[in-house]
């Protein structure tokens, strides 16, 4: 099932899929399914260009990209249940519908970064968002939970490799990122403080691993 999945994902525009184990999390992250599945779609070389070199506000690509995301989720879903399993895509219009995104605090049980860490996708930058060598943080994700006995692959937890940067910091035009690096269990409001950002994308855009992506593969 994986693989017919997997190449269905990857034909209707996924990057990448990653299936991990999440029965070890509490009953209010994994809401007692125990697989979810992280899929990905990569935001374009010439569209952090576009952003970073420009210096502009453009948020065209990234909300395309992350509704696309969502339906890729929620397609998922629905093939699984098609199967005889249980599946709930985490795509935002759910999240909302059934009551786990908080708007007072700004969260949700189960964020797709953390099964992105399980996955070892990538690390927890000093902007909190997720960045990876292959991306840097320019990608969109959604995931799936699932009981459905897929085959899981995780691995050991990947640690920050911002170094001494702060590029996130020095260019949030709000003061909303502090330069900390990530620690397992650490508090986000002592990496962020998300009722100041304003979602501009230069941290994202600027991060010197989304740079080497865009360098590697902008025509």
């Amino acid at each position: 099932m994986l693989n017919e999945l997997m190449s269905e994902l990857n034909t209707r525009g996924a990057n990448f899929v990653k299936v991990v184990d999440i029965s070890m999390l509490s009953a209010n992250e994994n809401q007692g399914y125990s697989v979810a599945i992280l899929i990905g779609i990569v935001l374009a070389p010439s569209y952090i260009f576009h952003l970073s070199k420009e210096n502009i506000i453009d948020y065209s690509e990234f909300s395309e990209k992350e509704n696309s995301v969502d339906k890729l989720a929620e397609w998922s879903a629905d093939f699984i249940k098609e199967k005889g399993y249980k599946a709930f895509a985490q795509s935002e219009r759910n999240l909302g519908l059934h009551g786990f995104y908080d708007g007072t605090t700004k969260t949700t049980p189960l964020p797709h970064k953390k099964i992105a860490i399980l996955a070892r996708l990538g690390w927890i930058g000093k902007s909190n968002l997720l960045v990876t060598k292959e991306y840097g943080s320019a990608l969109c994700m959604c995931t799936v939970l699932t009981n459905a006995p897929l085959p899981i692959g995780n691995r050991s937890i990947i640690m920050p490799k911002c170094g001494e940067c702060t590029v996130c910091k020095d260019i949030c035009p709000t003061g909303a990122v502090h330069g900390s690096t990530w620690e397992p269990g650490m508090n986000r409001d002592f990496i962020v403080n998300v009722y100041h950002c304003d979602g501009c994308l230069k941290c994202l855009v600027n991060c010197p691993w989304t740079q080497k992506y865009m360098e590697n593969n902008i025509d």
